[in-house]
C-alpha cells in the first residue's frame, strides 16, 4: 500500500477567496443544482437531455458555478481584498484541474447526457441456451453530448489589461471538445441477479458525462425463464459479448462507438493529460453477479481493455459452481496478468449476500497488479440508487453510511480508472487526486478525525473507505 493509501489529509481552501465563495453559495440558485456532481435520482425523458437532481453536493462544484459565484462576490463587494478577474480565472483553474493538472473526477463530467429510447436486440449468439424471449435484451443507451459554450466564453472574464482571459484548458472542457461528436469508447454495465438497470443509471449517466457511451441492459432473467430455471451465467457472459458487437453494427450506436480492438498509442500534446483517445476498447462495467459476468467476458475478450467491479460476488451456495456457472475468479486465475485493469469497490457488510471465499477480495487477490481495490463501510446493496425493500431486508447494511456517499466514491473512481486506461491520464496521479477530493467532499470529516490524537482505551473512529491497492505498491 502507497503512502496515500491510508489516510489523504484533505488541504485547506487556499487563499482568501474560499471563505468569500462559501458565503456566496446563497446566491448559486439554479446554478449549483445543475452543475452539482449528485447524480442520483430519475433520468430525464427517454431521447431528451438529462439533467443531474437537486441532491445536496458537498464541496465546491463545476468551474462554471465557481465562476458564477466569483462573479456574484465581485458584483456585491463581498470578494476578499486585492481579488481581482484575472486572479479569479488563476484560483478557479486550480480547483478545476488541481495543481497536478487532474481533473475532478467527482463531479458530472463536461458531455451532455441523452438517454436514447429503450433499444430491444435478440442474442441469437446465445441459441440454443436460451430460445424464444429468454434471448431478449432490452437496452438502455446513453450517448454524450458535445458540451455547449461556457458563459465565460460568451462574456468572457476581463483581465487587468483589458483583454480576455484565456479559456481553460485541460479535459474537462476545452481539449475535450474537439473530441466531443466522438467516437467515444463503449461502456456496458451489467447489473445483479434481478436487480433492474434502473437502480444503477446514475453510474451510466455519470460516465456517460464523461465522453462514453454507455449500455445498461434488462435480460429476461428469474424463474420460469428457460425452463423454469434462471440464465446461467455462461449465456448471460454471451448476451454481454454480444452487445458489444450489435453496438458496432447498430444504426443509431455505430457512428459513436469506437472500432473495437487493440488501442492506438495516444497522440501527445504540450499537456500530458490531453491526449486524442484511442482507438478500440471497451469497459465492462457490473454490480454482484453482474461483475462476476463482466469478468467471464473480459478474461479472453481483447476488446475489454479495463473493467469495474461493484461489490462482485463469485459461485456461492445460492449458485454453486456446475454446469454454466464457472468460477470467474479461477478465469482470472488462469488468464495472463488476471485480466485488465481492474477497480473493485467491495462493500465490508456483505453478509451473506457477498460472503468470504467469493466476494471483492477474491476478485482483488486475482486481479491485474495495475488494479485499485477499495473497501466501503457499507452493505451489498447500498451501492444502487435505490433497493428495494426485499433488497435491504435479506442483505445487511451499515446505517452509518449514506447510500450517496458510497456511490459518489464509487462513480467518481469508476471514472478516473476508465480515464487512465482510455485517454492516457497519469494513473498515480489519477488515484491519489480522486482520493483526496473525496476525503474533502464526502469524508465527513472521518479522516481528520483518524489522524487527531485519541484518549487512552478509546477506539479510533472507523473511516468510510480504505485504499486496499493502488496498483503501484503491487505492481
Amino acid at each position: 500500500m502507497s503512502a496515500f493509501g491510508t489516510t489523504l489529509a484533505a488541504p485547506a481552501a487556499a487563499g482568501g477567496w474560499a471563505p468569500a465563495l462559501r458565503r456566496c453559495r446563497a446566491q448559486r440558485v439554479g446554478i449549483t443544482s445543475r452543475a452539482a456532481a449528485s447524480s442520483s435520482g430519475r433520468g430525464a425523458t427517454e431521447g431528451e437531455e438529462e439533467e443531474p437532481s437537486d441532491e445536496k453536493r458537498f464541496g465546491f462544484g463545476r468551474r462554471d458555478a465557481l465562476i458564477a459565484s466569483a462573479t456574484a462576490c465581485l458584483s456585491t463587494g463581498q470578494g476578499p481584498e486585492g481579488w481581482t478577474a484575472a486572479r479569479a480565472s488563476t484560483e478557479l483553474d486550480a480547483i478545476a484541474l488541481g495543481d497536478d493538472g487532474i481533473p475532478d473526477y467527482t463531479v458530472r463530467g463536461p458531455y451532455g447526457v441523452r438517454r436514447l429510447p429503450k433499444l430491444e436486440h435478440t442474442c441469437i449468439s446465445c441459441f440454443p441456451r436460451c430460445v424464444g424471449d429468454a434471448c431478449l435484451v432490452q437496452i438502455d443507451a446513453y450517448v454524450p453530448s458535445a458540451p455547449p459554450p461556457l458563459p465565460d466564453a460568451m462574456f468572457p472574464l476581463l483581465g487587468e489589461d483589458g483583454a480576455p482571459l484565456r479559456p481553460v484548458a485541460g479535459p474537462t472542457r476545452g481539449a475535450l471538445s474537439e473530441v466531443s461528436r466522438g467516437p467515444y469508447p463503449l461502456a456496458v454495465f451489467t447489473s445483479g441477479f434481478l436487480v433492474d438497470s434502473e437502480a444503477t443509471a446514475s453510474y451510466c449517466r455519470r460516465l456517460c458525462s464523461w465522453g462514453y457511451v454507455v449500455l445498461g441492459y434488462n435480460k429476461r432473467d428469474g424463474v420460469g425463464v428457460a425452463g423454469g430455471n434462471a440464465l446461467d451465467d455462461v449465456v448471460s457472459a454471451q448476451m454481454v459479448d454480444d452487445l458489444i458487437g450489435w453496438a458496432r453494427t447498430d444504426v443509431l450506436l455505430a457512428p459513436l462507438v469506437r472500432d473495437g480492438g487493440a488501442m492506438d498509442t495516444a497522440d501527445k500534446t504540450d499537456d500530458d493529460i490531453v491526449t486524442a483517445p484511442a482507438k478500440g476498447g471497451v469497459y465492462l462495467l457490473g454490480h454482484s453477479r453482474g461483475g462476476k459476468i463482466s469478468m467471464l467476458q473480459a478474461c479472453g475478450d481483447e476488446r475489454v481493455r479495463a473493467a469495474c467491479l461493484l461489490d462482485p460476488v463469485d459461485n456461492t451456495v445460492y449458485a454453486p459452481l456446475g454446469e454454466g456457472f464457472p468460477s470467474a475468479v479461477a478465469k482470472m486465475r488462469n488468464t495472463k496478468d488476471g485480466g485488465p485493469p481492474l477497480l473493485v469497490v467491495g462493500g465490508k457488510y456483505g453478509g451473506d449476500c457477498a460472503p468470504k471465499g467469493s466476494n471483492y477480495l477474491s476478485f482483488l487477490e486475482q486481479s491485474n497488479p495495475k488494479s485499485w481495490g477499495v473497501e466501503v463501510r457499507a452493505g451489498h446493496f447500498q451501492f444502487l440508487d435505490s433497493a428495494t425493500l426485499v433488497q435491504r431486508a435479506v442483505c445487511e447494511e451499515n446505517p452509518g453510511v449514506a447510500d450517496a456517499q458510497v456511490r459518489e466514491v464509487s462513480q467518481a473512481l469508476m471514472v478516473a480508472h476508465a480515464e487512465t486506461v482510455f485517454r492516457g491520464v497519469p494513473r498515480e496521479a489519477a488515484l491519489r487526486r480522486t482520493m483526496k477530493t473525496l476525503e474533502q467532499s464526502w469524508g465527513d470529516g472521518a479522516f481528520d478525525r483518524v489522524n487527531a490524537q485519541v484518549a487512552p482505551g478509546q477506539k479510533s473512529p472507523e473511516l468510510p473507505w480504505v485504499l486496499l491497492r493502488d496498483g503501484i505498491s503491487s505492481a
